[in-house]
């Protein structure tokens, strides 16, 4: 999986729903300094404690990185298996 961090939060966005994940992705959505590029967790880490827009959501942070960091290594070994056969 090439996806970045932020393309890969962007799945969750979606205006009528309010929960953590979600209010998190939809910021994300709206902040043109965010990192777009970077999928680091150190960089989109200090990124958003320095921007101080993310003080009440970064918990949400810490949990959606954990699971783009899941599906990550999923891909990865979908694509390993792949080359082995």
């Amino acid at each position: 999986m090439d996806q970045t961090f932020f393309n890969f939060a962007m799945n969750y966005r979606d205006p009528h729903k309010t929960d953590g994940i979600t209010r998190f992705a939809n910021q994300l959505d709206k902040d043109i300094g965010f990192p777009r590029d970077h999928s680091n967790y150190h960089d989109l880490a200090d990124y958003l404690e320095i921007s101080g827009e993310y003080l009440n959501l970064i918990e949400y942070f810490d949990e959606l990185y954990e699971v783009y960091q899941e599906r990550k290594e999923q891909s990865e070994k979908i694509i390993s298996r792949k080359e082995e056969i």
